[in-house]
């Protein structure tokens, strides 16, 4: 079977968990906006529409119906069904902007919620937040629930892994994701650096001594988490430092029941003196505040570690610790996906996909301040992938 077809096949499967109709206008729609049906053509019928999907007349009536409704079709009478010249209607701005986010919580999630509330708010568009709570089929509900209330565009922060990655790609309202992305499906997206987060945080520990550094995970299975260990080994690489594939395995530490964490953390320290690790980095400061209540629980002093975060979910908390961290554009990530999206609402013809990558700072352990760096700006863009 060919890779598009695989394709094809898990968005049919991905379908049977809604209303057919539904799933079959979305597919017409997004047809129609890839300007395989011109306006004024004269449209595919119940027929074809049966013949084609397998379904009845009535599922075919009503998928055609609602893009009827919607001014996306038109009907002339004893003539057939048309493509509507979108030309000729008056352009409506957007007024809801669906966001269906992994999780709603943490200082990154809810700056990034902020920026897209203020380019949002700039325009009169509302926006509803859908928190899917980390669970895959949670999403898969939300993103259905958004689409069906009539969301203008979606604005998605995905949970961890591939389940819904067809899903959300499927054809509908403009999508943008935030902070990953699902490689399989291109999809719009804005992202902070990661790969250079981790790059900095690493090499800011090398700098200070620490060649042995344990690396400990959350999600395992998202784009930003694979760059941030793509980028921990190339500092490491660069500075001719061997990379130990047991102090940075992706492991999910922060799901793990205690007594695996803990296990993990007594094999690092069960090591030779030359080979256990000096400094401990969390991919967040979630995972950092486990680390050091496990390392408690087994009578080791935390302070007896260095400490870093490849994010800065909890600035104040982790400067309390002394922790370095990358400096996330949050707030800039969050504005610029809601520009993203309403500019590609407005424009008239589709838009090439675009990754845009904004870049990352690191807060040193010493002073819990960023290091200088250019200003973002975000009108003229930033790095795109």
């Amino acid at each position: 079977m060919s890779r598009r077809r695989a394709v094809w096949r898990i968005i049919i499967d991905m379908a049977k968990a809604e209303p057919k109709y539904l799933w079959i206008k979305q597919q017409l729609l997004g047809e129609i906006r890839r300007g395989t049906h011109a306006a004024g053509q004269a449209f595919i019928t119940e027929r074809e529409v049966c013949e084609r999907f397998g379904v009845s007349r009535i599922t075919a009536v009503r998928a055609l119906n609602d893009l009827v409704h919607e001014g996306v079709l038109t009907r002339k009478r004893g003539v057939g069904t048309f493509v509507a010249d979108q030309t000729e209607q008056r352009p409506r701005p957007p007024s809801l902007i669906g966001c269906v986010f992994a999780e709603l919580s943490g200082h990154h999630v809810l700056e990034i919620l902020a920026g897209i509330q203020q380019a949002c708010g700039s325009v009169g568009a509302s926006v509803r937040l859908f928190d899917s709570a980390s669970d895959p089929a949670r999403e898969l509900a939300n993103l259905d629930q958004a689409r069906r209330a009539g969301v203008d565009g979606l604005v998605v922060y995905p949970v961890d892994g591939q389940t819904n990655a067809s899903a959300i790609a499927d054809p509908g309202p403009p999508v943008v994701l935030v902070d990953r992305y699902h490689p399989a499906f291109p999809t719009n997206a804005v992202l902070p650096d990661s790969f250079r987060a981790a790059v900095v945080v690493t090499e800011d520990l090398l700098a200070r001594g620490h060649t042995r550094i344990g690396v400990a995970w959350g999600e395992v299975d998202c784009s930003s988490v694979l760059e941030h260990l793509a980028g921990h080994r190339r500092a490491l690489l660069d500075h001719g430092v061997r990379v130990d594939p047991e102090l940075s395995a992706l492991l999910p530490y922060d799901r793990w029941p205690e007594a695996e964490r803990r296990n993990l953390l007594r094999s690092w320290l069960d090591r030779s003196p030359a080979d256990q690790p000096t400094a401990l980095v969390g991919v967040n400061s979630e995972v950092v505040f486990l680390l050091r209540t496990d390392l408690a629980v087994l009578g080791v002093a935390p302070d007896r570690f260095a400490w870093a975060a490849f994010g800065d979910d909890n600035p104040t908390a982790l400067r309390a610790i002394g922790a370095a961290g990358a400096t996330l554009p949050s707030r800039q990530m969050g504005v610029a996906a809601g520009r993203f999206l309403l500019d590609r609402l407005a424009e008239e013809v589709a838009l090439p996909i675009t990754h845009l990558v904004l870049p990352v700072r690191l807060t040193t352990a010493t002073t819990g301040r960023p290091e200088p760096d250019s200003a973002i700006d975000i009108s003229k863009g930033a790095r795109r992938a």
